[in-house]
Formats: structure tokens, C-alpha cells, sequence
């Protein structure tokens, strides 16, 4: 499906940005059919829930056309379907035609069948609650963050995001994790869709096609921070559907500053067996993600090792 295909004409802002006329009834009416929330169409578009209603009210009429392609493609149609003029509502149907004579009901019987008609309701309500009784509400999806416990100063590490999906079908999400402020990101594993620097928010835009998605990233320390002090992170994942909310990431949420490596998890200045098995265990599987490997082995296969803050180096001691 083309979203960049449009046959109509994009006027240009003052500042050469082209904008077009979207059908804010036609928005809503195929969001709602989709069972799609604002809030997922906020979150791939990049606006507030705010405007997305107000496209939907016609409140604005006209928008970026970069906007509403991506408006298009998370609603799955072509961007000619939500243009100005190109739906229009279906006719009225012979209102005019074959006025029939209304006949008239006795009052009594009119009561008669009002009461009849409530109990056959409040009967089948009743019937249906008893045999098909409401179940708890539980996530569709859950997400869980692994972080390293410790790291260096100016240091990379991975970062994992399990998202779990017990029933297995694919489902169309958005995947939103904030990193602490100062803290970079090098790659990610898919590439991300989006990162925004300004607000330190990294997001995907995926779906899960088994039961358990991976989402990975290597993110670097900030270089001047004080041993001891935290890097927090959270997080969210929202579904397509309108009947479930964001659910948040769990997990691990902070990693400490250290002058022991990640994967030295008792700091003990050296890897052991346990903590290289552990780190192929959780990552070797994942293809790009780019963590130094040959350097958790020199440390494995050395005796100890030590972090030089000056050089910001390990050196492997034998």
C-alpha cells in the first residue's frame, strides 16, 4: 500500500511546508471501524491525542501533507481516502416517496408490549451474565527491560525489552522507551523508527508476529557522572486495539555507576564462567547488537582486570 500516493494538490505554508485538506468525519469513521484509539494514532503520527481529535472535529481542516501520510499509514489506506471531497456520505433514501398512514395502537396494548419487551431483556441479560460471565481484565501483551547492574562512566552496555504475547497471533504495536538524560544510544536491534534527542525517547513502531518479541539497543554512560548515582529508565508499549491501554515496561529500571564492567555482575574484578555464560545466553542470539564481545573474552580468558578512569580502558591483567 502506497501512503505517498495522493492525486490531490499540496499547498504550500508561508515556509514552503506543503499541507492538504483532510475529511475529519472520514478520519474518525474509519478509525472507529478499525477499532484503532487517538492515542495510537497520536503515537505514530507524533501528536497529542488532542489534535488528532481535533483533525477528527474539523477544528483543522488543513494539515502537514507529512502528517497526514503518516496518518494514513496508521490507519492502513491510501491518503486519497482521508483528503477533502474524496468520500462523501450516502444519499437519503426515498424520504419523499410512499409516505405511508401510521395506524394507531391501543394504549393498553402499547403497555402491554413495553413490558413484555423489558423483562424478555432483563431475562436474556441475566441468562447471559450466568453462562458467559465477564472475564479479568489481563494485559494482551507484557514487556520486560533487562539492564546490566553496573557500568563505567562514558561506557556501553545492552539494553533488552521482551515483549510477551501468550496468545501468539501478530498484533501491530508502538514501543516507547525513555533513556536518562546524557545517555546515548549507538544502534538498535530492529532499528528503531524513531529517536528524539531532544526528549531522550527511543520508539518502535512494530509487530509481533510469535509469542515473544526482542527489541535491543546499546546505549552508552554519560561521561561525566559520579560513581554510585543511577541511570533510570521506563517506558511503555500500546496496542493497536482501542479496548486495551499502554502497558508499562517492568523489569529493570535503573543501572548503577561503576568502575567495574557490566558484565561483572559481583564485581569482583573478573568474568567467570557463570557471567560469560550468562551474556551469551542473553545475547548472542541477537544479530548487530555490537557489545564488545571480544572484550568480555579477553577478561574471561585473563585473571582480573581494571578500569583506568583516565583512559577510560580496561586493561586485562594475565
Amino acid at each position: 500500500m502506497d501512503h505517498n500516493k495522493t492525486n490531490a494538490s499540496a499547498a504550500p505554508l508561508p515556509g514552503g511546508v506543503p499541507i492538504v485538506r483532510i475529511n475529519g468525519g472520514q478520519i474518525k469513521k474509519i478509525r472507529e471501524e478499525k477499532g484503532l484509539t487517538q492515542l495510537y494514532l497520536s503515537e505514530v503520527v507524533g501528536v497529542t491525542t488532542d489534535t488528532i481529535s481535533r483533525w477528527e472535529n474539523r477544528r483543522y481542516p488543513s494539515i502537514k501533507l507529512e502528517n497526514a501520510r503518516k496518518l494514513a499509514q496508521a490507519l492502513e489506506i491510501e491518503l486519497d481516502e482521508i483528503l477533502e471531497g474524496k468520500e462523501s456520505a450516502p444519499p437519503e433514501q426515498n424520504h419523499d416517496l410512499h409516505v405511508r398512514k401510521k395506524k394507531t395502537v391501543p394504549p393498553g396494548f402499547r403497555i402491554k408490549l413495553s413490558a413484555a419487551i423489558v423483562l424478555a431483556l432483563i431475562i436474556t441479560g441475566f441468562a447471559y451474565w450466568y453462562f458467559f460471565p465477564p472475564e479479568k481484565t489481563s494485559p494482551i501483551v507484557s514487556a520486560l527491560r533487562i539492564l546490566p547492574p553496573h557500568v563505567p562512566p562514558g561506557q556501553v552496555f545492552p539494553v533488552l525489552i521482551r515483549v510477551q504475547n501468550p496468545a501468539g497471533a501478530s498484533i501491530a504495536l508502538i514501543l516507547k522507551e525513555s533513556i536518562p538524560p546524557g545517555t546515548d544510544v549507538e544502534t538498535g536491534v530492529p532499528s528503531f523508527t524513531t529517536f528524539d534527542p531532544k526528549n531522550n525517547e527511543l520508539k518502535w513502531i512494530s509487530r509481533t508476529e510469535n509469542k515473544q518479541a526482542v527489541f535491543a539497543y546499546i546505549a552508552r554512560a554519560p561521561g561525566e557522572v559520579q560513581d554510585d548515582s543511577q541511570l533510570l529508565f521506563h517506558g511503555s508499549v500500546t496496542l493497536k486495539k482501542a479496548t486495551h491501554k499502554p502497558e508499562k515496561i517492568l523489569g529493570n529500571s535503573a543501572i548503577s555507576i561503576s568502575s567495574h564492567h557490566w558484565a561483572d555482575t559481583n564485581k569482583d574484578g573478573m568474568i567467570d564462567d557463570e557471567e560469560i555464560l550468562a551474556v551469551y545466553d542473553l545475547y548472542s542470539e541477537i544479530q548487530g547488537l555490537r557489545f564488545n564481545r571480544d572484550l568480555i573474552d579477553d577478561i574471561w580468558a585473563g585473571s582480573s582486570y581494571r578500569w583506568d578512569a583516565k583512559t577510560g580502558k580496561y586493561k586485562v591483567l594475565e
